[in-house]
């Protein structure tokens, strides 16, 4: 480390001349600093517009095809009796839908055991409805509890749990699924009593239907079943039933008695999502203009201009989406441009919807309003798709126009780096070089001025010897 003596000898004041000399060279420095802040602030910019134009191709996307729009609503009379879901391959009408019975899961019960009675000793082979078979060991002294364990553990579709009355203890079994098929069947290969079927021993636990029938059947396994327009008796596994009315899901919740197990179901084209699509799309157009715009102002009371103020690239984004907005579809009925259907420019270039024209076009004209923003024909781009490809030629990542102009960007502010650090360190070693040769030249001062000292000694002795001699 080199050690500056700041001028000891000569007089001058090294470090203050090297430091003003310093900031002289770092003017240019600060120069390139100040302008790659305002390209990272330019580049920041161009980050929120190109989210924007995302945003809106994103809620384009959902209009973009029938599939997304042609959905249908389905709204049961009584929601506590069922609910219901339709696709798009449902068709529009009501159905009367009665359902006579729920789908069940199956049930057992023991009789009482004692708190630590062994059950007894052997095999029990569990199978629920048509699954595999579960063989459970059961040990000599081992208990319901034991036993319930042990039918959790062997995971055969069955669970098993055990109730205490206060005396006595059960254990309970439920299927896992519904449905009539989905019978437990429980034998027994008794070790204990070799009885595999009486009602002592092992062989207690014992329910095989119509059969040996040890245990309390406390709810039967059963489909559920229902009745659609007339068409009676139709019978699911499950509570669900996904196959009986094209593109439409019921769900079963209760089966009270007559009358009260009857309601109307209404299938219908669902307007509201297609018009909360079309929201979606106009608050997304206006968010992309408000992020030009935000770009573009002038702050009168600052005198400061956006960032972008002026920027072709943003210029011509803006005017594109204009005439993208502007523009026409043909072949769609009543419909060839975003004003038909109630959705037009304000003074700042924002979209508004008038709600009374877009319902009115959804309601009579259900059909050319999908077309117009989807398909107006096959093999034919409608309003979205057009608009789509308009904003991909902005944000492809190869060679869109936004990613051209932010890699320009980008790559200014790596060349500003780069010749900022070039200039920072042939300033470093300005400095190093030039307080060495300053020191240099004080360590020479000071030789120079001891050397002077050393000669004015010999001179005054001088002097003082040639006096003595004189004076003799």
């Amino acid at each position: 480390m080199s050690i500056s003596v700041g001028g000891l000898i000569s007089g001058l004041d090294t470090n203050s001349m090297i430091n003003q000399m310093l900031e002289i060279q770092q003017r240019p420095i600060a120069i390139l600093q100040n302008r790659e802040a305002a390209y990272q602030v330019e580049l920041t910019a161009y980050g929120n517009l190109k989210s924007a134009l995302s945003g809106l191709k994103t809620a384009l996307e959902g209009l973009d095809s029938t599939s997304e729009l042609t959905r249908f609503s389905a709204a049961s009379a009584d929601p506590d009796l069922f609910t219901a879901s339709a696709g798009e391959t449902a068709a529009a009408g009501t159905y009367d839908i009665r359902v006579q019975q729920l789908a069940t899961v199956h049930k057992l019960t023991s009789g009482a055991f004692s708190e630590n009675e062994p059950v007894g000793e052997g095999i029990l082979h569990l199978r629920l409805g048509d699954g595999a078979t579960a063989d459970i060991a059961v040990g000599a002294g081992d208990t319901i509890q034991d036993v319930a364990q042990a039918i959790n553990d062997a995971d055969a579709g069955v669970r098993a749990a055990v109730v205490f009355d206060g005396t006595n203890y059960f254990l309970t079994l439920a299927g896992r699924e519904t449905g009539a098929q989905n019978v437990i069947r429980l034998t027994a290969t008794d070790t204990g009593d070799g009885n595999d079927t009486d009602a002592s021993g092992l062989s207690r636990l014992v329910y095989d239907q119509g059969v040996t029938e040890n245990l309390s059947n406390t709810r039967a396994a059963a489909d559920a079943i229902i009745s659609v327009d007339g068409v009676t008796d139709i019978h699911r596994g499950g509570n669900s039933f996904d196959d009986v009315i094209q593109g439409v899901t019921l769900n079963l919740l209760s089966a009270p008695a007559a009358p009260g197990n009857e309601a109307t179901l209404t299938v219908s084209r669902d307007k509201a999502a297609v018009a909360a699509k079309i929201e979606t799309f106009v608050e997304a157009y206006n968010k992309a203009v408000e992020a030009i715009d935000s770009a573009q102002a002038y702050d009168a009371e600052t005198g400061q201009a956006g960032v972008l103020m002026g920027d072709a690239t943003t210029n011509g984004i803006r005017r594109r989406l204009a005439d993208e907005i502007a523009g026409t579809v043909s072949g769609v009925g009543p419909f060839s441009s975003l004003a038909d259907l109630g959705i037009s420019l304000d003074s700042e270039g924002r979209l508004k919807i008038d709600n009374s024209v877009l319902d009115d076009a959804l309601d009579n004209h259900f059909e050319d309003v999908l077309k117009f923003f989807a398909q107006p024909a096959v093999g034919t781009e409608g309003f979205a798709g057009r608009l789509i490809d308009t904003l991909d030629r902005m944000l492809d990542p190869r060679d869109g126009t936004l990613t051209v102009r932010t890699e320009g960007i980008q790559s200014s502010i790596e060349d500003i780096a780069e010749q900022i650090e070039r200039m920072e360190l042939r300033n470093q070693a300005w400095e190093t070089r030039t307080r060495a040769q300053f020191n240099a030249l004080e360590t020479l001062l000071a030789e120079y001025q001891t050397t002077g000292e050393y000669l004015t000694q010999q001179i005054v002795g001088l002097q003082n010897l040639n006096n003595f001699i004189s004076n003799r």
